[in-house]
């Protein structure tokens, strides 16, 4: 996993934070599962994470620095698979449909 991939996570778990959730293992573990395939990865992850006592006076870039400063975290982060993303930028004028990615239409033929 590189740079920008710890980046997305520790925003993740800022967003986290800041949505008034407790900072469980639990919901670190359903948060990190947004970006991680690897359910075992996850779990160790969320372990060492919730050790990390990240609080809501913490930025992104303050709770990515502490992720950088883990190399247990690191390791695990870097032997897991993210799940694919996709990002569509797209603009809209006029009448029409603006869908990003594959439509689905009910009851046509």
């Amino acid at each position: 996993m590189d740079a920008i991939a710890t980046s997305i996570i520790a925003r993740g778990l800022y967003d986290l934070i800041k949505s008034g959730i407790t900072f469980t293992k639990d919901a670190i573990t359903s948060k990190l599962a947004e970006y991680i395939t690897n359910e075992e990865n996850i779990k160790l992850i969320a372990e060492k994470i919730e050790k990390l006592n990240l609080d809501e006076d913490m930025s992104p870039k303050a709770i990515e620095k502490r992720l950088d400063a883990a190399p247990d975290i690191l390791k695990l982060l870097k032997k897991s698979e993210t799940k694919a993303t996709t990002q569509i930028i797209q603009a809209h004028s006029g009448s029409g449909d603006n869908v990003g990615g594959n439509k689905t239409i009910y009851g046509e033929n």
